[in-house]
């Protein structure tokens, strides 16, 4: 069973959740601002977790942070396959002991990263083109992990996705969004897209972005399960 950790109501799994059903995998979500979060991995085979506008050094106000970066320890710890999005990627850079700060621009919206080397012989990220197009929406980044490897860059964000040993993963930007979440994320956020100026297209730009979510994914549910 996945363990998938939302942060805030709007920022679910989205197109993953039409992945797992299709292969028959079992998920539960939590929803870390009404349950406790559980801070054992071992009952899960994969953690995925989530993004949310909450800053992941906000632990006084959002308590629940503390036992999102107490789960992520132990996801290292026992080699437990782990996904983080957004927030989820900078609570996994905190937990391995990386700066999480404000970037020095805003990224929202559709935007091109690109791919590194080691992202070409990497097992999620092999099939990729060298540059993809990805939804964003992120006002802080962080520094890449000690003895982890940068997967995917931009222009204004150097740590867009990395590796952290064989089985932890973090990613700046949504693969996960659908047509829908966007949509649901412009209204909700309408506020902070006018004080950015920021204009988000209501269509997906490149086509391919589904099907490299999809296989992507994918990918990450055939990684092994730890060795507990």
């Amino acid at each position: 069973m996945l363990l998938a950790v939302k942060n805030i109501g709007i920022e679910g799994p989205g197109l993953w959740e039409k992945v797992m059903a299709e292969k028959g995998v079992e998920y539960r979500v939590v929803e870390a601002y009404e349950e406790d979060v559980p801070t054992d991995p071992e009952p899960f085979s994969h953690v995925l977790i989530l993004g949310g506008p909450m800053s992941a050094n906000e632990e006084d106000e959002h308590p629940f942070l503390s036992r999102e970066l107490e789960l992520i320890r132990a996801c290292v710890e026992v080699d437990k396959p782990l996904l983080g999005i957004c927030l989820g990627s900078q609570l996994i850079a905190k937990a391995l002991g990386s700066s999480v700060y404000p970037a020095p621009v805003k990224e929202i919206g559709w935007h091109t990263v690109e791919l590194t080397r080691p992202a070409a012989m990497d097992f999620l990220f092999s099939f990729m083109p060298r540059e993809i197009t990805v939804f964003q929406w992120h006002g802080e980044t962080f520094d890449l992990p000690h003895h982890s490897v940068r997967l995917a860059a931009s222009e204004v964000c150097a740590n867009q996705a990395f590796r952290f040993k064989n089985h932890i993963y973090g990613l700046q930007f949504h693969l996960e969004v659908t047509q829908g979440m966007v949509n649901t994320w412009k209204e909700a956020y309408k506020d902070e897209l006018r004080e950015e100026g920021a204009a988000i297209p209501s269509f997906l730009p490149d086509p391919r972005t589904s099907s490299i979510s999809w296989e992507f994914f994918s990918r990450f549910l055939q990684l092994p399960r730890s060795r507990q």
